[in-house]
């Protein structure tokens, strides 16, 4: 775990290079994953093809970020102070590299991005577009989890027998200082904590590589189902998180909140798909 990545004379945060690392997979995965950029017969027909894939993957990919900076001001504890200094402008096109990021934000601004490559990019119809696309989504927070994991962040509870300490520097070992968990001038390592976001990058990693493998063996529906099994998962390990960071409506977090939310959507889909299907 390295909060700060020495480059030069000076640092970078790890969470920063993490997510520039998930843009760089997901772009990869986007365009070399695409059967349209191999089934061009001329090498200027794959040029641009490849020139087109890469402007719509990194459309996307402004889009899904400004979208976790979005729902942070949506859905975080955010001061009465911070709301009256901040402007339209300020909220829509914040720096997402120096604003807490909701990560959920990607899931919700992923479909909108895909419909609107859709109505650009018309060789594909928007709904197969998302399921063939859907692995990205959890690629891309896979990386993003790491970041999180070099950071410190998003830790989870203190634990002895499966925790891990974060080094000092580390948001861990601030918060474990600040809540007197821990004592000192400066913050020493933190305290053995559960590694939730190296438990979550595992299974969004999973989720990437059957949601990519899906649609090949001929599912259908892979994005609300594979969404579906990623709201289960983080209304659970919710639950081991506790990170100071993080805002609660009632006794929930906002992220369990938007899992009840999929959970209702899901299942008024799928009473309605099959309702459908009744001859």
């Amino acid at each position: 775990m390295y909060p700060q990545i020495p480059i030069g004379n000076g640092f970078v945060q790890s969470y920063n290079v993490a997510l520039m690392v998930a843009a760089l997979c997901g772009w990869i995965a986007y365009v070399m994953g695409d059967d349209r950029l191999w089934s061009a017969n001329t090498p200027p027909a794959r040029l641009k093809t490849f020139f087109t894939l890469s402007c719509a993957y990194f459309f996307l990919a402004l889009l899904c970020i400004q979208g976790t900076v979005w729902f942070h001001f949506i859905f975080d504890n955010i001061s009465v102070a911070t709301w009256k200094r901040l402007t339209v402008w300020d909220i829509l096109f914040a720096n997402p590299l120096s604003t807490i990021k909701v990560l959920y934000g990607v899931i919700f601004l992923f479909p909108l991005g895909v419909f609107l490559i859709s109505l650009v990019d018309r060789s594909l119809r928007f709904y197969d577009l998302l399921n063939r696309k859907t692995f990205i989504i959890f690629l891309v927070l896979g990386f993003a989890r790491i970041g999180c994991f070099l950071n410190g962040c998003c830790y989870g509870i203190c634990s002895k027998t499966f925790g891990v300490r974060f080094p000092m520097d580390s948001v861990a070992a601030w918060e474990h200082l600040k809540r007197g968990l821990t004592n000192g001038f400066i913050a020493p390592p933190s305290l053995p904590v559960i590694p939730t976001q190296a438990i979550s990058a595992v299974f969004l990693f999973g989720l990437a590589f059957f949601a990519l493998r899906a649609p090949s063996k001929g599912q259908k529906h892979v994005f609300a189902h594979y969404v579906f099994y990623y709201a289960i998962f983080r209304f659970l390990i919710e639950f081991l998180r506790a990170d100071i960071d993080r805002a609660y409506y009632g006794p929930l977090s906002a992220s369990q909140w938007i899992s009840l939310f999929i959970f209702l959507a899901y299942g008024a889909w799928r009473v309605i798909q099959k309702r459908s299907s009744i001859p």
